[in-house]
């Protein structure tokens, strides 16, 4: 992939940063790490039988992913420690930790073409430069389906992945929960509705331990037939019909949406054929299931026309709106200091890139990632390149998202109801 330097001529983005200062922290764990599987691979397993199964199962949850899934091999008492739910979980709590561990996950789509990348650990891109500072370090992903059925990424979580096919055909609906980590994927049963305009929000409820999927459809005759929502559940295995928020909203086919304090968010409006128009934000508590609304900024509630992107900055609620169109969009960044409440809206910024067309999203709180017609830019005060030979042209759907190695599905069945394809558990 070719990386080349910015030309000064085209960012202009005027923004002040206290540069934080960076900790050896990363480096004592990485030694742990080194220690721990250097212990594992010598040590005889006359020596583990002897040592507790606390002391091996606190050893083990410190270990990467592809070390673990090595050592299932090892014996049956350990492929069976390794495979159960509480250890899953330890390892997973250690993985989020450890920023070692811990990337960001980035797809591009439209119908004939699309491309999942992995990006290095935070570590390595604070120390390297930017987010297109070392292109060979990129991984890229394939999924398991092989493109056969044009899945798109809709929402990521703890190192699994969730993809939809978006075309209008008999695989309409047709979602799949994919764990690159292990490679391991298995496609979900048929919602209860098929070929209809959708849009998607996946993440995780963490007092249920359960990961849910919610498909929001609007019927092609949305101005008086009203939405539909259906929910899955990874420990249900179902797709079931929720109920409905009070309030009627419109929104884009395939909006972006983002979890933050425990509630799914998507950007919409009400119906301009209905009474005063206003923008607002959709949420969607995962633990009640209940819909409701966050207000946007009192400034932004009234314009007709806005595009709006939802997006996660330091783990807050954001904003990106855009109005104007072509040269004249104007850009901005918002974020909401405090959850739920409208006056803490704050306008961080706003981004002026000679010919670019969106906000993609913020690998760090300093930089935001951009779409031209022909590239992405990554900017920001130690920026210094862009990625330009990926195949852009006519991009439906583009995602960025935080990533962290884990082993969920390890202990999910691979076979399930309407299952299509093949996949391993990549041991």
């Amino acid at each position: 992939m070719k990386q080349t330097n910015n030309p000064t001529h085209l960012l202009h983005f005027s923004l002040s940063f206290s540069k934080q200062a960076t900790t050896p922290a990363f480096l004592l764990l990485k030694l742990k790490e080194t220690i721990l599987q250097s212990l594992t691979m010598s040590m005889s397993m006359s020596i583990w039988q002897w040592l507790p199964k606390e002391i091996i199962t606190e050893i083990l949850s410190w270990l990467p992913v592809k070390s673990l899934i090595r050592f299932r091999c090892v014996s049956k008492a350990w492929c069976s420690l390794i495979s159960t739910s509480r250890f899953i979980a330890t390892h997973l709590n250690h993985s989020l930790s450890n920023s070692q561990y811990q990337t960001s996950i980035f797809a591009c789509h439209n119908y004939t073409f699309h491309t999942l990348l992995l990006y290095p650990s935070y570590q390595e891109i604070e120390q390297k430069g930017d987010f297109f500072a070392n292109p060979s370090d990129l991984i890229e992903l394939h999924d398991p389906f092989n493109h056969k059925y044009s899945l798109h990424l809709v929402g990521s979580s703890n190192g699994l992945l969730c993809l939809a096919n978006m075309t209008f055909n008999n695989e309409s609906g047709l979602c799949v929960l994919w764990n690159p980590s292990i490679q391991k994927a298995i496609s979900l049963p048929k919602p209860n509705l098929g070929s209809l305009q959708q849009t998607f929000g996946f993440g995780y409820e963490p007092l249920t331990d359960d990961y849910k999927l919610v498909r929001l459809m609007n019927p092609h005759d949305c101005k008086t037939v009203p939405p539909l929502f259906e929910i899955y559940t990874l420990r249900t295995g179902i797709w079931r019909f929720i109920t409905a928020p009070d309030s009627r909203y419109t929104m884009k086919y395939w909006s972006s949406s983002v979890l933050v304090c425990g509630a799914l968010h998507w950007s919409t409006h009400t119906p301009r054929h209905q009474g005063a128009f206003c923008n607002v934000i959709m949420s969607f508590n995962m633990k009640d299931e209940a819909f409701g609304e966050v207000g946007m900024p009192k400034s932004l509630q009234g314009l007709e026309g806005l595009d709006v992107t939802v997006a996660l900055i330091d783990g807050l609620l954001a904003l990106v709106p855009c109005t104007g169109f072509g040269i004249e969009a104007s850009h901005a960044v918002w974020v909401m200091k405090e959850y739920g409440v409208v006056e803490s809206w704050t306008k961080l910024y706003d981004v002026r890139i000679e010919g670019f067309q969106r906000v993609i999203g913020f690998p760090k709180s300093d930089e935001v990632l951009v779409h031209d017609a022909d590239r992405f830019f990554s900017c920001g005060p130690s920026s210094r390149g862009y990625l330009e030979d990926l195949p852009l042209c006519g991009l439906e759907h583009i995602y960025l998202d935080a990533y962290v190695e884990s082993l969920i599905l390890l202990n999910v069945a691979d076979l399930v109801p309407g299952r299509q394809g093949n996949s391993s558990g990549g041991s």
